[in-house]
């Protein structure tokens, strides 16, 4: 049966029976959207293998990344600057 024959036959149920059918559909949606939401997730030693293999993505060869001492004055410097 096609999506159209489909709709034409829903368009001759009664409106009790419309409503049942609806609420049937909804029924399955929601459990196959919980079945997918449930295989889509990864479980931890997956997400630790992420986070570790991302681990230094950021970093520049041959440079080292500043301390917070030198982030908290770069910032201090931008405000300054900025508020002039």
């Amino acid at each position: 049966m096609t999506q159209q024959q489909l709709v034409q036959e829903f368009k001759r149920y009664p409106k009790a029976q419309k409503s049942v059918v609806i609420r049937q559909l909804l029924q399955i949606f929601e459990e196959e959207l919980d079945e997918t939401a449930k295989s889509d997730e990864l479980s931890i030693e997956e997400r630790i293998a992420i986070v570790e293999s991302l681990s230094g993505i950021a970093a520049v060869e041959g440079k080292t990344p500043p301390t917070d001492e030198q982030v908290k004055e770069d910032y201090t410097n931008y405000l300054l600057e900025k508020y002039k």
